[in-house]
């Protein structure tokens, strides 16, 4: 019996659901740190559900993932699925520098409520940490979680496991696994599965394009044929430089024929004046042969008489 009780307490972990952006989790892995840490039979698991983007940026305008082809949606989930993972690794240096052993669990869910509860069921949870509320809500008055990610939680996760739910490195309530979440709260019924909501777990700016989606959609499908009309006037305009330039290079090269043409000619001409030069001496040097003999003949007749 001591020697499993001994096992269980050097198997213990407590597992911290974060966000990725460090800034907005530190608190909440601090407080985690602060009260559950054990010593070294205690191991921290930085848990976070990582929820694909629906708003995809294309040349500066967001564009919905149903409405682009895969191959850009694929690659732009997969640079922040791994951008995710790099910030997560600040929650590991944050606990490595006070000597606190640190796991890290990511996983992919369209919803993070949902994503949460069913690593608490594969895992076994026993021992959870999560943020009540973003840090810039707390008051002294928060008795209970306002995040939808956090109150979903509270309804939906197994009751074997106890939740801490904290904010600005305060305790605001837990919820045991017999006692009521707070002495003046009666516990709601398990909801079902409210599907894709808008998460408390996602960045700022998620959040953001989750709300704008059903009120801008007008608007990004008139930017989205903006774009292709860009895009069409931009290949017009291509095709036609490129025509031009075509156009361009086939007179240089009929203006290169005719200067060639016209140096072919210049040197036949000048080949033919050459000849006719050499002609006219030819033909002047036989005048003056003819006129020398003529000269001599005219002399002797006058000598005989």
């Amino acid at each position: 019996m001591e020697a499993a009780a001994a096992a269980a307490e050097e198997e213990e972990k407590v597992f911290v659901a974060v966000p990725a952006e460090p800034r907005a989790g530190q608190s909440t892995l601090a407080w985690a740190l602060r009260h559950l840490h054990g010593g070294a039979a205690t191991t921290i698991v930085v848990m976070h559900v990582h929820v694909p983007a629906q708003m995809i940026p294309i040349m500066g305008v967001k564009f919905h993932a149903d409405k682009l082809s895969p191959e850009p949606v694929r690659v732009f989930r997969r640079a922040e699925r791994e951008r995710a993972d790099e910030m997560l690794d600040d929650y590991i240096h944050q606990c490595s520098q006070i000597k606190v052993k640190c796991e890290k669990l990511v996983v992919e869910k369209e919803d993070a409520a949902s994503g949460l509860v069913e690593l608490i069921r594969l895992h076994g949870i026993t021992k959870l940490v999560i943020a009540a509320a973003a840090d810039r809500h707390y008051s002294r008055k928060l008795d209970k979680p306002v995040s939808k990610t956090a109150t979903e939680i509270m309804q939906r996760a197994d009751p074997s496991c106890k939740i801490w739910f904290v904010c600005k490195e305060q305790l605001v309530c837990t919820r045991d696994k017999e006692v009521q979440i707070a002495p003046s709260t009666v516990a709601a019924p398990l909801l079902p599965n409210l599907g894709h909501e808008v998460l408390d777990l996602q960045s700022p700016q998620e959040e953001g394009d989750t709300e704008m989606e059903p009120s801008f959609d007008d608007e990004l499908e008139e930017a989205r044929k903006a774009v292709e009309e860009l895009m069409r006037r931009a290949l017009k305009e291509s095709c036609r430089r490129q025509k031009a330039e075509e156009e361009t290079a086939a007179s240089l090269h009929k203006a290169q024929e005719h200067e060639e043409l016209y140096l072919e000619e210049v040197k036949k001409r000048e080949e033919l004046e050459a000849a006719l030069a050499r002609a006219d001496g030819e033909i002047a040097r036989l005048r003056q042969a003819i006129q020398q003999k003529h000269d001599r003949g005219g002399s002797h007749g006058e000598i005989d008489a």
